[in-house]
């Protein structure tokens, strides 16, 4: 099966010619995908029905995420040919000639060629199929095109009313694009011409000569791409340049492009064109460009950084915020609605209140009910957030309040914090100005605001919100064992941190449930940073950093467990995060791993590689760790313990069934039970259509049946946690260990006892390769020929597998040496991990040995000749020298 590659569809260049790009935006890298083994008419040559089979792909595909693989490139290798599926489709081959949108290439529509192929028939049926129903290309009813070089000044002058429908073929710059005029008419007539987009300048890209982009031009042009290129777009023409290229309005749904260029800094306004598109269409143009302006924004960013970086140091730098100065921040904590703690870029704390603004208060009557909602709206706009402030005057301490900065708070670039908070109606407008000092600019927006909040009953203006009622989980240990299967069943779930007890302790909100608890950190020691005084300075700094990162912050919490005090043991994971919080004390050398509790956090290599990276720095606890002496201590214990442990190597027929990338392997003991696979598999295939979705997102370890993605049929799988999207899962095929990630539509219950995992065990074991490791992950190449070299020697094979050790790690069942039932008839000694090594594919483990792995004195000095002589002869990874990691 051709490697799977998800990407998003930029432009359709015809029927059946993609142009990807990557998902997620970052990099503007694009790839030509053509289908293969079909030709669409041709769109540039005008043959017939050439447009009508673009149209069915862009319609359909530009802008969508999709999936494609490629199934052979061109005889110069310079074209890639493949399919795609998506939600729609599985193939896009199949759907396209279905459509009647391309035909078979050469001989493949005979039924000639590849006749034996199952895949290649069903292309044949589609094609037939829509030649018998006249689909698309094969109708004859398809209508010619005319091109023309230009409209006419008729249909010029008529766009001015009525937009000309237009399809964007290409953009050669910021302001200048070439798209496909539908004319209409009859016959239908279409010119595919530039225009200039009416307005703006943008910087020059790069020519054919090869010279280099101005300054955001490149930007510009992809700003540009990511939203027009591909869609279907209005042209209103205003006029032509001085070399004849009309200009032109584009009108698209989603707004105006040069009014979006214009606010991003990409592009500064056309002055001469200030005729064609008049007054009113320039002053809108002229407010986007001084927003640019004001936020220094690309074009205007040198002009903008000066004043920024003069207004800075006269703000923050300054022991008092005097009016009329700016700072940069970050907000720590929302004390209430219109109250916020900030830090400032040099780790200043500052307190301040935003200005002309009065949030809810407890002792006021009308608004109390409001506090909470209030708080809970600010923080979630801004805690955490960078925001830039003005202080609009410094309110004076009295024997009341004491002195405090009165500030407007913008965030995400320009959004206003006050007026925010005032259309949602959760605060009052202040109309007295203090020491006759001037209201800010927006001030009466606010006003307007106000007013309409009142209008349409919104915040203190309308019901006040229902009293929540939170069960608190931690009251006591037998309180909180009762909400353990509710937490532990639904994997992560959404919380806010209220507040942090201590380096290792929250107290957390679980809106969801209702509930709030306290959640301990898994896998670490009991106490944090100095266990011997924890009013140490090691200690308040672990505190406050914890505060700092976690306060009032959205994260999602993972429990397993309950301690004595009603604590729920388990996992933080900060926002945007994928690393348990404990990693970020540990790097930091705040605390220190639990040895017997670490697997169970499903991120013990994490969390000890973390505390390793401290060691090594000497950071915090380990600042006078010494490493001999911890060793020596180690290894008096593991020599003991080593003496003690006795190696009983077990033999199993087996047949390899899945290779992983990181040198796993799946294998099916040849026994009584693997028998009954194949049978057991035709009664859950039949069962499994009727069984329904599941209910709810299912909990890591969880049995369910699994939609494999190379055939549709559903097997048993286990859940090894989420996906890297949201709604996925990582599925493991407990019979074959092929591993996928799914969508939680692609899963389902397993209905009936007789096809559970305790009635037929799961047939598939992983195992680890005794003593060898592949290439490391820093070397990728080698790494993958390692991975195919295995598949090559032992994927579907049988072979005999010698158990060394059970359960070494977790997700393994047992170390093993694999030996090829051939070889071992000339040589019973000589395994597959003697192969690997003496072959450069695989690396012998040198250092954070086992027990057991240091019981295996012999084997591992067996190896070790054997990777010396693949060093010498650089072979395999060792191609070029050495490839090894320090933690191998």
């Amino acid at each position: 099966m051709p490697k799977v590659f998800a990407a998003k569809v930029k432009n359709v260049l015809s029927g059946d010619t993609l142009v990807l790009s990557p998902v997620g935006g970052k990099s503007h890298q694009e790839r030509i995908l053509t289908l293969a083994h079909i030709q669409a008419p041709r769109l540039q040559s005008n043959e017939k029905y050439a447009f009508e089979s673009r149209e069915l792909l862009r319609k359909l595909l530009v802008g969508k995420p999709i999936r494609f693989w490629v199934m052979y490139e061109g005889r110069t290798g310079d074209r890639e040919f493949g399919d795609v599926s998506s939600p729609v489709f599985s193939s896009l081959i199949q759907y396209v000639l279905e459509k009647g949108g391309a035909r078979l290439r050469g001989n493949l529509g005979s039924g000639e060629a590849e006749e034996e192929d199952p895949e290649m028939e069903k292309l044949r049926d589609a094609e037939a199929l829509a030649k018998k129903e006249k689909a698309g290309m094969w109708s004859s009813d398809v209508e010619p095109i005319e091109m023309v070089s230009r409209p006419t000044e008729a249909q010029i002058g008529r766009s001015a009313v009525r937009a000309i429908p237009a399809i964007v073929e290409r953009v050669i710059s910021g302001d200048r694009v070439i798209v496909r005029l539908l004319l209409g008419g009859s016959p239908r007539q279409q010119a595919v011409i530039p225009v200039l987009i009416a307005g703006i300048k943008c910087p020059r890209t790069g020519g054919k000569d090869g010279g280099p982009s101005e300054p955001y031009a490149d930007g510009a042009k992809f700003f540009v791409e990511d939203r027009l290129l591909g869609t279907q777009v209005g042209v209103c023409v205003l006029g032509e340049s001085a070399s004849g290229v009309l200009i032109a309005k584009i009108v698209h749904p989603s707004g105006n492009i040069s009014d979006r260029l214009l606010e991003e800094g990409y592009a500064e306004i056309a002055d001469w064109q200030s005729e064609m598109i008049g007054s009113k269409g320039m002053a809108v143009l002229r407010k986007a460009e001084r927003s640019a302006m004001g936020a220094g924004k690309r074009l205007w960013k040198a002009s903008k950084e000066k004043r920024q970086l003069e207004k800075d140091s006269a703000g923050v730098g300054e022991a008092k915020l005097s009016a009329g100065g700016s700072f940069s921040a970050t907000v720590v904590r929302v004390i209430s609605a219109d109250t916020l703690e900030l830090e400032s870029k040099a780790g200043k704390s500052i307190v301040c209140q935003l200005a002309y603004l009065r949030g809810p208060r407890q002792s006021d009557e009308k608004t109390s009910a409001f506090v909470d909602a209030a708080r809970e709206f600010v923080r979630g706009r801004v805690i955490g957030k960078k925001v830039r402030c003005t202080v609009e005057f410094v309110r004076p301490a009295t024997d009341q309040f004491e002195e405090r900065p009165m500030v407007t708070i913008v965030h995400h670039g320009s959004k206003n914090l006050s007026e925010e908070i005032v259309s949602a109606g959760l605060a009052y407008v202040l109309r007295r100005r203090v020491d006759g000092s001037e209201f800010p600019e927006y001030w009466d927006r606010m006003v307007e605001q106000e007013a309409e909040a009142k209008k349409q009953h919104v915040g203190f203006y309308g019901e006040p919100p229902e009293t929540r009622r939170v069960v608190d989980a931690s009251e006591s240990s037998a309180k909180a064992h009762r909400y353990l299967f509710t937490l532990e069943h639904h994997g992560r779930v959404a919380g806010v941190v209220e507040r942090a007890l201590s380096p290792t302790r929250f107290r957390v909100d679980v809106p969801a449930e209702s509930v709030r608890l306290v959640l301990v950190l898994g896998g670490l020691e009991g106490h944090s940073a100095d266990d011997r005084d924890r009013d140490s300075d090691l200690n308040k700094k672990a505190f406050a950093l914890t505060a700092r990162k976690t306060t009032q912050r959205d994260v999602s919490i993972e429990v397993y467990g309950v301690d004595r005090q009603g604590g729920f043991i388990g996992n933080l994971y900060l926002a945007g995060s994928s690393a348990p919080f404990q990693v970020s004390l540990l790097e930091d050398g705040f605390a220190k791993c639990h040895e017997r509790s670490v697997a169970q956090t499903h991120h013990g290599d994490e969390l000890l590689a973390a505390e390793s990276a401290a060691k090594s720095a000497r950071k915090g606890v380990w600042q006078n760790y010494d490493e001999a002496a911890e060793a020596e201590a180690n290894l008096e214990s593991l020599q003991q313990g080593v003496a003690a442990l006795k190696i009983v190597k077990k033999y199993y027929d087996a047949k390899v069934s899945e290779v992983f990338a990181d040198g796993r392997v799946a294998i099916q003991f040849l026994d009584s039970q693997r028998l009954k696979l194949k049978a057991f598999m035709q009664k859950f295939h039949a069962a499994s259509s009727s069984w329904p979705a599941l209910s709810a997102n299912p909990r890591r370890g969880q049995i369910v049946a699994s939609k494999f993605s190379q055939n549709g049929k559903y097997y048993r799988g286990k859940v090894l946690g989420r996906g890297s999207n949201p709604g996925e899962y990582q599925i493991l095929q407990i019979d074959y260990g092929t591993i996928e990630t799914l969508k939680l539509s692609d899963l389902k219950e397993i209905v009936g006892s007789e096809f559970s995992a305790t009635t037929y065990k799961p047939q598939a074991h992983i195992v680890q390769l005794s003593l060898i490791s592949f290439p490391p992950e820093s070397q990728p190449e080698y790494r993958q020929e390692a991975q195919y070299y295995l598949e090559d020697k032992v994927l579907d094979q049988q072979v005999v597998a010698c158990e060394t050790f059970a359960n070494p790690a977790a997700g393994v069942e047992m170390d093993v040496e694999l030996y090829d039932t051939a070889a071992i008839a000339k040589d019973p000694d000589w395994s597959i991990n003697k192969e690997l090594v003496q072959k450069g594919w695989a690396i012998v483990k040198k250092h954070h040995l086992a027990s057991f792995e240091k019981a295996l004195q012999g084997e591992r000095s067996a190896l070790l000749k054997l990777e010396n002589t693949a060093r010498a002869t650089h072979a395999g990874c060792w191609e070029y020298g050495d490839v090894e990691d320090d933690d191998n």
